[in-house]
């Protein structure tokens, strides 16, 4: 009686906590998938396209590229160096970090200030359509550069964006109790509720007297203690939307290092990374970002040169376990 009555309580607990965080964690992903779609947008444009959308940006703002001698016209190099602008004699030094929802570090913003010193320049903008985080906020302004992230560059590429997709309208919610939700909630309560009942049951002490006589004290068992783990390793998720989530930064990251055009898994174990010339080798970069994901570690990376490069199709592997 005392174990149905323990289990009754688990199973109305876990059932209320159950269903409250599934419609907060519901509500909050609605929430903020507008925020992310214009971001989302940057994101899946060519490197080319990003960029010719940035300058355009800056030409509204007065500043147009340098066409030096061997560039194209529209005054992106095609080997993916940064940009040279100017505006009534001043010259300013443009660098794109391009990559899918990146996060932008202060290693890609190392040596700009010196290299736009070199090339004439008084000032450095650096444009990504993700965002940058504390350490390349502080020394950007130390060395008094200026950051543009997706979100603040949306307002200003808006106008030049030829295509935005129309954001679905949401499904809507019905009040209605045979919600998956609520279903999958109490369903999982139930669950919790029958191992708490099995585990009072083994735990309790049973009572059944027989001929009037006190019913024996419960026997003492002893369980020989667990022995600690000797080694602690980082837990690899289990939810599929939270790997797909770390598969995506992982690619973000490299496709922001030099000499890489974009980077994308063309299979659960296989990275695809195009290069932006034929000279560039980012392995050495490419593996610490990789391996910070214990699953993604062993992937297959296949370095693709660039497009009429009569170089080979190269394969690496960070770690071989």
């Amino acid at each position: 009686m005392i174990a149905l009555l323990i289990a009754l309580i688990a199973f109305v607990v876990s059932g209320l906590g159950l269903t409250h965080w599934l419609r907060h964690t519901l509500s909050t992903r609605a929430t903020e998938a507008p925020k992310s779609r214009d971001a989302d947008l940057l994101a899946s444009l060519h490197w080319r396209e990003f960029a010719r959308l940035v300058l355009k940006a800056m030409h509204a703002r007065g500043l147009d590229p340098v066409i030096e001698d061997g560039m194209p016209a529209d005054g992106i190099p095609t080997n993916g160096n940064d940009i040279l602008l100017q505006r009534n004699g001043e010259r300013v030094l443009l660098s794109c970090k391009y990559g899918t929802a990146s996060v932008v570090g202060a290693q890609p913003l190392l040596g700009l200030s010196k290299a736009a010193t070199l090339r004439g320049a008084s000032r450095v903008i650096v444009v990504t359509p993700g965002r940058f985080d504390e350490e390349a906020v502080r020394l950007a302004h130390e060395q008094d550069i200026e950051l543009i992230d997706g979100e603040t560059l949306w307002p200003e590429v808006r106008p030049y964006v030829p295509h935005q997709p129309e954001q679905p309208p949401a499904a809507p919610v019905s009040s209605s109790g045979a919600l998956p939700g609520p279903l999958l909630a109490w369903g999982g309560a139930a669950l919790i509720g029958g191992l708490v009942w099995m585990l009072a049951q083994a735990a309790l002490p049973v009572s059944t007297p027989e001929d009037g006589m006190p019913p024996p004290p419960p026997r003492v068992r002893t369980v020989a203690p667990t022995p600690a783990p000797t080694a602690t390793t980082e837990a690899i998720p289990t939810d599929p939307a939270v790997l797909e989530q770390r598969r995506r930064e992982a690619a973000n990251s490299i496709s922001t290092l030099f000499g890489v055009d974009r980077a994308l898994w063309s299979s659960q174990s296989t990275l695809l990374v195009y290069l932006s010339s034929e000279e560039a080798d980012p392995i050495n970069e490419l593996c610490p970002l990789l391996e910070r994901y214990p699953e993604l570690a062993a992937s297959r990376i296949q370095l693709q040169p660039p497009a009429g490069s009569k170089k080979p199709v190269r394969f690496k592997q960070c770690r071989t376990f």
